[in-house]
């Protein structure tokens, strides 16, 4: 398709009729020609909100707020990703269980549907964190420095079923003893990792990950001595925007502005700068840290996962729940630079929410709705072109992912497309992406760290 032949409802519409069959969506996306080509492995994770029907039910529970005809299509995504509840290991709010409350939760809509479901589910995620946090704490007491990513990060980490919780115990058919308890626990703990520890003579953020607890060999050699992470899928601006959405639900603890202060202050501590202006880094390694000053240039991305887009909209929420408009001023002018630098710097792929074009959009989307500036209107409008120009008639779910080669410096073909469904790496989050912002309850983007 061409951008000039298409617009947001038909894309959307499009995406929704192509993914609105379960078993169709499972017979493509669990092909064996449609594979991964880093790990090689089919895409195809049925309990996820990556790539499975965790995420095909999001987007029908939320064209279900405005067309009753979606209802029984979420029905549907709901039945069939609990027919495979054992397919996926529980890896924090994008996989197993947790993706499924997720989905139900939207899913539930004004009636309250689901509401034995969603009470089972809450309990089983309210238990998994407890223990959890058990094993991270016996880890502290042996005299472990530094956390892994789990410890803390949105998509497989602590903060992300974190922020599932802070609905949970808002929901009478959810809320319990057990939630409440673990959901308790679980802001102490993320409180807990943002006090600096002492390593080697210097005082660091205590979201350090050493090399040991990496979990690729690519990036124990790449950073010998650990590493700081700013992303928002990974990185601690997740943890920033999970502390700031419970500060704003009334679930205030002590300890919990110095925590949002740290992480803030950390944040615009690493604002590099170029030709179009600020920007983040997506990784900082140890040397860098501790180093007397900041270097020139480093890595990002353009993209929710990493980069500006996401540390930004962590800090505009930090800045807007924490009453401090310099923070929401600074993401602001990050966002506007973003837009302005050369699209070749952008460093992200195709249409997708992770690391695409739709995850881009739906941050600017956000911030430009709070503060009705032009130039985030206007790149808005260009963000929705870029991403109905990636549409395909010919795709089997209207939009392909796309997915670097590990060779791709020295490949003629740099990406595969991959027929993926869900909502980070599929095409039900590019619908999502084109759909308008509002202010419901229990918005998709919730998943994202943006509500």
């Amino acid at each position: 398709m061409n951008s000039t032949a298409v617009r947001p409802e038909e894309a959307v519409s499009l995406v929704a009729e192509r993914l609105a069959d379960p078993e169709y969506i499972a017979a493509v996306a669990s092909r064996d020609d449609n594979r991964d080509p880093i790990y090689d492995a089919v895409m195809w994770g049925p309990l996820t909100l990556a790539n499975g029907l965790p995420g095909t039910a999001l987007l029908f529970g939320e064209l279900a707020r405005t067309d009753d005809a979606w209802r029984p299509v979420a029905h549907r995504h709901l039945a069939a990703a609990g027919r495979v509840m054992n397919s996926a290991p529980s890896r924090g709010l994008f996989s197993g269980p947790a993706a499924l409350l997720a989905a139900a939760q939207t899913c539930a809509g004004p009636e309250g549907h689901y509401g034995a479901l969603r009470r089972g589910l809450a309990t089983w995620v309210a238990e998994d964190q407890t223990e959890r946090l058990r094993v991270f704490r016996a880890r502290a007491q042996d005299g472990g420095t530094g956390v892994d990513w789990a410890a803390y990060d949105l998509i497989n980490g602590l903060s992300g079923t974190t922020r599932l919780l802070l609905d949970s115990v808002a929901d009478a058919d959810e809320a319990g003893p057990t939630v409440e308890s673990a959901l308790t626990a679980s802001l102490h703990h993320l409180i807990d990792v943002t006090a600096p520890i002492r390593v080697d003579g210097h005082e660091v953020p205590g979201w350090w990950v050493p090399a040991e607890l990496h979990v690729s060999e690519r990036d124990r050699e790449t950073y010998p001595r650990g590493d700081f992470n700013l992303g928002m899928a990974h990185g601690i601006a997740g943890p920033l925007a999970v502390l700031c959405r419970a500060y704003e639900a009334g679930h205030g603890m002590p300890g919990m502005r110095d925590a949002i202060h740290r992480i803030a202050d950390w944040l615009l501590s690493w604002t590099l700068r170029d030709e179009a202006g600020p920007y983040w880094p997506a990784r900082a390694g140890w040397d860098e840290e501790v180093a007397p000053r900041r270097p020139h240039e480093l890595f990002t991305r353009t993209a929710w996962c990493y980069g500006t887009p996401g540390v930004a909209a962590a800090l505009f929420r930090a800045g807007t729940v924490m009453d401090r408009p310099d923070w929401r001023t600074a993401a602001v002018d990050a966002l506007r630079a973003a837009l302005r630098r050369d699209e070749s710097l952008w460093a992200i792929e195709g249409a997708t929410v992770c690391h695409g074009y739709a995850g881009l959009l739906r941050i600017v989307a956000r911030v430009a709705q709070a503060v009705d500036d032009t130039e985030l209107h206007a790149g808005c409008r260009r963000l929705t072109g870029k991403v109905l120009a990636c549409a395909d008639e010919e795709a089997p779910f209207g939009f392909r992912h796309l997915m670097r080669f590990p060779a791709a410096a020295h490949s003629p073909v740099p990406h595969r497309a991959v027929n993926t469904a869900g909502m980070l790496e599929g095409a039900a989050g590019v619908a999502l992406s084109l759909l308008p912002v509002g202010d419901g309850p229990l918005p998709w983007d919730r998943t994202l760290g943006l509500t």
